[in-house]
């Protein structure tokens, strides 16, 4: 296990103890695992769960959810949720979703800690009009939400392929296979 560049522990809003040597385990899934974790967790979902619509969420679940769209063979469709307003100085309008009347919509993101995200991204499908709607995400924890659908359930810090920057300060001249990618 390494440690995560600087770009990947603000994205996951890790703690500034984690950034410096993290104690928690952390586990590194590289985009061919990824893949498989993919097809896997969309085989089980198509078991009990048939959605028209995937709604991924901005960032990592945009990645998830457009992988499990095409395995389910679903349409797609991005969002980006604002984890707290106050947080924006210039707030984005409110996310919307094309209408979705009558159709069954699966919210998608990578990690689930509170659920309110996922809950905020579920309302929105509701509000468009879809008349059923699951949540999945590849990561769940213990003590955290619960949605429908999840690939792993664990404490560890689990880091994917778009949680590392690949233009390194902006050049974007490296190879992605020599920045650790």
């Amino acid at each position: 296990m390494g440690v995560a560049d600087g770009f990947a522990m603000d994205r996951l809003a890790a703690p500034a103890r984690m950034k410096r040597a993290p104690k928690k385990a952390m586990r590194e899934i590289g985009w061919a695992a990824f893949g498989e974790v993919a097809r896997s967790l969309a085989a089980r979902i198509a078991e009990e769960f048939r959605p028209e619509v995937v709604v991924g969420i901005a960032k990592g679940g945009v990645f998830a959810g457009g992988a499990l769209a095409a395995a389910l063979g679903a349409d797609f469709q991005p969002v980006r949720i604002e984890k707290r307003r106050r947080d924006v100085a210039n707030p984005a309008p409110i996310a919307e979703l094309p209408d979705l009347t009558g159709k069954k919509v699966l919210v998608v993101d990578d990690v689930a800690a509170t659920g309110a995200t996922l809950a905020k991204a579920r309302a929105l499908a509701r509000k468009a009009g879809a008349r059923e709607v699951r949540t999945a995400v590849l990561v769940k924890r213990p003590d955290g939400a619960r949605p429908d659908f999840s690939a792993f359930e664990t404490d560890e810090l689990i880091l994917f392929g778009w949680d590392y920057q690949l233009d390194e300060a902006g050049g974007g001249h490296e190879d992605p296979g020599e920045v650790g990618v």
